[in-house]
């Protein structure tokens, strides 16, 4: 997973600030295929950012960068982005280098998230332009996170993942189709999650920062 800090804000920020001017002097400019992660999460950190806490707007962040790694893999021939399709692999890849609150946090913001990408996404100056496809459904993304949740812990668990096993974790996850997230913290708490990222580093600090919010921050 991509270290927090290895996009700095500022730098997205100045660079998507650079950009602008150019295209206003110059007009019709596209950027190269490799700053896309960069001009996208400077565009939602300057339209969402203020709209959040630093901390979900963090952390929104690195699962952002997560998808746009996941997305850019097929290469820049590939124009239609299914966020059907490559967000399971992006949680998949996350897996447990993060804990279980980042899950909570991704719960709370995908809807709008994925606004913001069907809107940002297809203006993003490259050729070809991007076509950003099969949306999910609030309870689709509810469903995904849980599911990726029980893999989590089956694999911290050392046990082998049986489709069954896997069910019955789910379903102890969802009520409604919401995540019980005192379900989740009662879980994954005795296992307790273990921060190597250096310590005063920016993953570090965000790291720990997540691992401070508790159930009350998610559920009424």
């Amino acid at each position: 997973m991509s270290r927090p800090g290895k996009f700095a804000k500022s730098s997205r920020i100045k660079q998507l600030r650079q950009f602008n001017r150019r295209k206003q002097q110059q007009g019709g400019n596209t950027i190269p295929w490799e700053q896309v992660p960069d001009f996208l999460l400077g565009r939602y950190h300057l339209t969402q950012g203020a709209q959040v806490t630093p901390l979900v707007d963090a952390t929104m962040q690195r699962f952002f960068s997560e998808w746009l790694t996941t997305a850019q893999a097929a290469g820049p021939q590939q124009v239609q982005w299914s966020l059907t399709a490559l967000t399971p692999p992006t949680l998949k890849r996350i897996g447990n280098q993060v804990p279980w609150q980042f899950y909570a946090v991704l719960a709370t913001q995908f809807v709008q998230w994925q606004h913001f990408f069907r809107k940002e996404g297809p203006a993003v100056p490259i050729t070809p332009r991007r076509q950003i496809i099969d949306p999910l459904a609030a309870p689709a993304i509810t469903q995904m996170i849980a599911q990726q949740l029980a893999v989590n812990l089956l694999t911290v668990m050392a046990t082998p993942i049986t489709n069954q096993q896997l069910m019955q974790l789910v379903a102890s996850f969802l009520s409604n189709q919401q995540i019980k997230w005192s379900a989740v913290a009662t879980l994954f708490g005795p296992l307790g999650f273990a921060v190597t990222a250096p310590e005063g580093s920016p993953a570090y600090r965000w790291l720990n920062d997540l691992q401070a919010l508790t159930v009350s921050d998610f559920e009424d």
